[in-house]
């Protein structure tokens, strides 16, 4: 190399740096915590899931029962039946799953 060029490398060379353990540890902190975002929306996906299916299996049972009950003139589902005891417990389940900081588990 000839001195122009040897000018020319010092010129555009860029400036050695200190490693910057700040950013490093900041990177490292928000891979963690996006880690932890990922595991608890499996969780909440796979709850869901899990609801969503109880609470179908539930509803085929309460229509099970409406249909096995006979009814009267007028009435869908008779008020003292299996079907209306389901309808009840199936009341009370959404109403303790939907309290307020159910989410927060």
């Amino acid at each position: 190399m000839d001195e122009i060029d040897l000018k020319l490398k010092a010129l555009l060379a860029s400036p050695a740096r200190q490693e910057d353990g700040a950013f490093a540890e900041r990177v490292r902190l928000r891979v963690l915590a996006e880690q932890r975002l990922a595991d608890a929306e499996r969780k909440a996906w796979r709850r869901f899931a899990a609801e969503a299916a109880a609470s179908v299996a539930i509803l085929a049972a309460f229509v099970l029962l409406a249909r096995s009950a006979p009814g009267e003139a007028g009435e869908i589902v008779p008020l003292f039946s299996p079907a209306m005891l389901g309808l009840v417990l199936l009341a009370l389940w959404v109403a303790v799953a939907a309290r307020p900081g159910a989410a927060a588990r």
